[in-house]
Formats: structure tokens, C-alpha cells, sequence
């Protein structure tokens, strides 16, 4: 006895017409009534009575039917589970955009480390490609400041609500030894600031402007080039005091500012007339434990 003998015999059994029947399994009918035969020859007994072209279903074959039905029936059960998880573990993706990435490294990585079976994508934006719907489009979720978005496309999440400004200067620096500074006080300092475009570069641009002076830019570059530039001693940059715990900028000081004390509000943005994925909310809900946690409130006092 043969598995694919069942499914013939099962839907022979609900149509009780040989041509119909075989033309739906598309096979030919001497196909089908041979399959059949031999499954009669194998049981020891006839399933179905034939009348002239007629053929029914009979009591040994109804007896038969029922346990059939219901084995078959759970195998295929069974079947589109495997196939729904197996389409699941395909669709298992998550593609974030930033701002800046300096902040986010860390989460992400735990994400991942707990996640491994999501296929997580990142990709820093510019300014200019926040605001373009074919650059915003492929991705689940956006974050950065609560500015930079149209708040009417999205809804969002505050991450980090209180990301306040600081200098970044290297252990020797005269402003080293300070615990927090006016900006004011280092208008006459070379800076080394990020590119044209970042959104940090136009929190810069704001808050020295608020401090009332031009800044003095020596050198403008990308993170990581920024960060060597302040090692180096060439000059000092503008982050907040998230961004002052990554990786880059380790063995330099952070001076909180004393003012201007516009903050960064760090916010997570997904697209208002898009459903999110089950694991895009987990990864939601993810980072707004993350830095709700303790840990992530030592980083962030509120100033």
C-alpha cells in the first residue's frame, strides 16, 4: 500500500466518478482504476461496487474512507505548518535606516545576537534621503531626530528623549578637566565636524549659531574619520552624550554643555499606511526596553 494509493482513493471516494476523478489528479482513468485495483488486491477487499459506467462507494470502502480521510487530513496539516514556517523563516527580515549609526550599534548588536534567525539590514541616510520616499521606502524602521521626519507620514517612538550635546576633546585638552561648558567658550576652537548632510552637522550648525559665533572648521569628515581627527589632537567635535559612549569615540572626554541645551530626541519611525511584521514590532518593543533599562538611563541623565 502506497501513500499516493490513498489520495487516489480518497478523491475517488468524494466524487465517485472515474473520469472526473482522474482528469482532477491528471492522470488517465485505466491509471486511476488500476491504482485502486491494487489497493482492493492489497486490502483483501472491494471498496467500491461497479455498475455499468457507475461506481459507489461501498460499506468496507465508507469504513475505509473515514480512517483515510483523517490520516490524510492530518498530513496535510502537517504539511502546510512546515510550509508556513518555512515561509515564515524566509520572510524573516528587518531592514533599519539611521541617522547615524554611532548609537545604535550596540542595540543592534544584542538584537541580532538574540535574533539570529531575522536577517537584519542597516544603512545610514543622509538628509536629503530622509526626505525621499524611494530612499525611505524599503525599510521597516527609521531613527534619528524627531525633526527630520514628517510626522504626518509616520508614527514614531521616542527612544531617547533627553540626548544631551557635549565637546568631545582629547584626556589632554585645557577643557578636560572641565564637568560641563558653555559652547560660547569654544568658539574660538578648531573643529573637526561631520560632513554636510549628516543630521548631526545640522544640530551642530544649530547650536553654534544659538551660541552666537561661526565655528571654526578644520576638517569635515564621517564618523570615524572625525573621531581619529580628535585623537590626533587636530581639533574638537560636537556630540551628545549617547553618541560619546560608542566605540569610535572611547579614550576621549565628554563635556556636557551648560547651554545652548537643546537636546536630541532620538526617535524610531515606522510608515503610518504599512502594517508592521510581527518581529518588526518585537524589534520595536526591543529597543524601547533597551533604553528604558537602567543601564541606558546611567547614559542618559536628564540635565
Amino acid at each position: 500500500m502506497k501513500l499516493l494509493q490513498l489520495y487516489y482513493f480518497k478523491a475517488l471516494a468524494e466524487r465517485e466518478h472515474l473520469t472526473a476523478t482522474a482528469a482532477e489528479l491528471y492522470i488517465s482513468p485505466p491509471s486511476l482504476s488500476a491504482a485502486i485495483s491494487r489497493l482492493e488486491t492489497d486490502l483483501g477487499v472491494p471498496l467500491f461496487d461497479r455498475v455499468g459506467r457507475n461506481i459507489r462507494l461501498n460499506d468496507k470502502g465508507r469504513q475505509f474512507y473515514d480512517h483515510v480521510k483523517l490520516a490524510l487530513d492530518e498530513l496535510d496539516k502537517g504539511f502546510d505548518e512546515l510550509q508556513s514556517t518555512a515561509a515564515w523563516n524566509r520572510n524573516l527580515s528587518l531592514r533599519v535606516a539611521t541617522s547615524t549609526h554611532i548609537i545604535w550599534e550596540k542595540p543592534f548588536a544584542d538584537y541580532i545576537c538574540k535574533h539570529p534567525h531575522v536577517a537584519f539590514s542597516h544603512r545610514s541616510l543622509s538628509l536629503d534621503q530622509l526626505l525621499d520616499s524611494a530612499e525611505t521606502s524599503p525599510y521597516d524602521f527609521i531613527i534619528t531626530h524627531f525633526t527630520d521626519l514628517p510626522s504626518a507620514e509616520y508614527d514614531s517612538r521616542v527612544l531617547i528623549p533627553d540626548d544631551c550635546p557635549g565637546l568631545i576633546v582629547w584626556q589632554h585638552h585645557p577643557f578636560a578637566s572641565l564637568d560641563r561648558i558653555s559652547l560660547a567658550q569654544a568658539k574660538d576652537e578648531p573643529f573637526v565636524a561631520l560632513s554636510k548632510g549628516f543630521s548631526m552637522r545640522k544640530y551642530f550648525d544649530l547650536l553654534c549659531k544659538k551660541a552666537g559665533f561661526q565655528p571654526k572648521i578644520v576638517a569635515e569628515a564621517d564618523y570615524s574619520l572625525r573621531a581619529r581627527l580628535v585623537k590626533n589632537e587636530y581639533g574638537i567635535a560636537l556630540s551628545t552624550r549617547t553618541g560619546a559612549e560608542s566605540i569610535y569615540l572611547s579614550g576621549l572626554k565628554f563635556i556636557p554643555l551648560s547651554e545652548p541645551v537643546d537636546t536630541r530626541v532620538q526617535t524610531l519611525f515606522w510608515r503610518k499606511d504599512r502594517k508592521l511584521s510581527p518581529q518588526a514590532e518585537v524589534f520595536r518593543d526591543f529597543l524601547t526596553e533597551y533604553f528604558a533599562s537602567p543601564a541606558a538611563e546611567a547614559l542618559n541623565p536628564s540635565i
